[in-house]
């Protein structure tokens, strides 16, 4: 008796398909789609239809918060609030040491916050869209981030921080509903912050 092998081949790429979507939520540049998911490579937008699901388009949808690193352990706590077109620390400094960053999206659009060694957030290496290159940031100067999370939602991301200044950022690029891009970096989501030592 022979064996149908359409249907196992279509399980098969089902399954490879939710494999694929599920891992490696980062390819090193660091954009990424209001969604979570990551561009297109070269064109700084997500492959899809461009309808709005799953697509990084501006239907503010975005993966629920994951929390980054240990914030019982962390020697500070500094809320960051998240809208359109800033990024608002409560304070701009804090002692060297393990800093939880409270991010609070108050905005509309989805955000995240990015944490790079820099001196000055206005001169980071960028890509050909205009978003942030971290394939092009200086050996160890990225220090992590907190994924993009919805409007109205906070997310929490604890990090260690020696002394020096650090660039707090939204790398996000959207396409917007009638085809045109929304880069938040570009459009002011950036700020120096501070660890004194």
């Amino acid at each position: 008796m022979r064996e149908r092998k359409g249907p196992r081949l279509a399980a098969l790429g089902i399954a490879l398909a939710l494999l694929l979507a599920g891992c490696g939520s980062d390819d090193g540049t660091g954009v990424r789609n209001v969604d979570g998911t990551q561009p297109a490579s070269g064109s700084g937008t997500a492959s899809g239809s461009g309808t709005g699901s799953g697509s990084g388009t501006a239907s503010g949808q975005a993966a629920a918060c994951k929390p980054v690193g240990d914030a019982a352990n962390a020697d500070a706590t500094i809320a960051v609030e998240l809208k359109e077109w800033t990024v608002l620390p409560a304070r701009a400094d804090v002692p060297v040491g393990t800093v939880t960053f409270e991010a609070r999206n108050t905005g509309k659009d989805a955000h995240e916050l990015v944490v790079v060694r820099a001196a000055d957030p206005a001169d980071l290496p960028l890509a050909a869209d205009g978003t942030v290159d971290e394939e092009k940031l200086p050996e160890g100067a990225f220090v992590g981030e907190i994924e993009a999370f919805g409007a109205g939602e906070s997310c929490t991301g604890t990090f260690k921080l020696p002394a020096g200044g650090y660039a707090l950022f939204c790398n996000l690029l959207e396409t917007e509903a009638d085809g045109s891009k929304e880069n938040h970096y570009a459009n002011g989501m950036r700020t120096r912050f501070e660890a004194r030592g």
